[in-house]
C-alpha cells in the first residue's frame, strides 16, 4: 500500500481564482451593459433590474464552487493489484480499479499545474473509469500503473 501526494493548497488557490475571475466578469458584463443603456438608449435602467439579470449567472458560479475545497479531500492509495481513490465530502465517493482493466491512460494538467508539477490522470477501462486529481508527478504516477498492470497481468 503506497499512498500518493496531490496537490491540495495551490489547487485550491487555483480553482479560488477561477471562481473569482468568473464573478468579476460578471460585474464587467454588469457595468457594461448598464452603460450601453445608458449611453446608446437614453434611459437609465434601475439598478434591481440589471441585479436581477446577472444574479442567476452569478449564482451558477458559486454554485461550482466547492470546488475550492475539492483537493482537501483526496485520498489517492496504490495497491499491489489496485488503485483506490476516495475524494468529497458529500458525497463521499470511492473509486476503485484493477491495474489489469486499464485500457487507457489520460493526463490533464492545468496551467498551475503545468507549472508547479501537478495533474489530474484519468484510468479507463471497459466498466468505467478512475480520476487521481491533482497527483504530483503524474508521469511517474503513469508508469507505475503500467508497470503494476503487466505485473498483474
Amino acid at each position: 500500500m503506497r499512498k500518493l501526494k496531490t496537490s491540495h493548497k495551490l489547487r485550491a488557490l487555483e480553482a479560488s481564482i477561477e471562481t473569482i475571475s468568473k464573478l468579476l466578469a460578471i460585474y464587467l458584463v454588469y457595468l457594461v451593459f448598464n452603460w450601453l443603456v445608458g449611453t446608446l438608449l437614453g434611459k437609465n435602467l434601475a439598478e434591481d433590474t440589471l441585479l436581477s439579470l446577472l444574479l442567476l449567472p452569478a449564482l451558477y458560479v458559486l454554485r461550482d464552487a466547492d470546488h475550492i475545497v475539492d483537493p482537501f479531500t483526496v485520498r489517492v492509495t496504490l495497491f499491489s493489484d489496485k488503485i483506490s481513490v476516495i475524494r468529497g465530502v458529500s458525497p463521499r465517493v470511492n473509486d476503485t480499479l484493477e491495474y489489469q482493466s486499464v485500457e487507457n491512460i489520460e493526463i490533464i494538467t492545468p496551467i498551475l499545474g503545468w507549472l508547479c508539477g501537478y495533474a489530474t490522470v484519468r484510468l479507463y477501462s471497459p466498466g468505467g473509469s478512475v480520476e487521481i486529481p491533482y497527483v504530483y508527478r503524474a508521469e511517474k504516477v503513469v508508469r507505475i500503473v503500467e508497470k503494476l498492470k503487466k505485473k498483474n497481468i
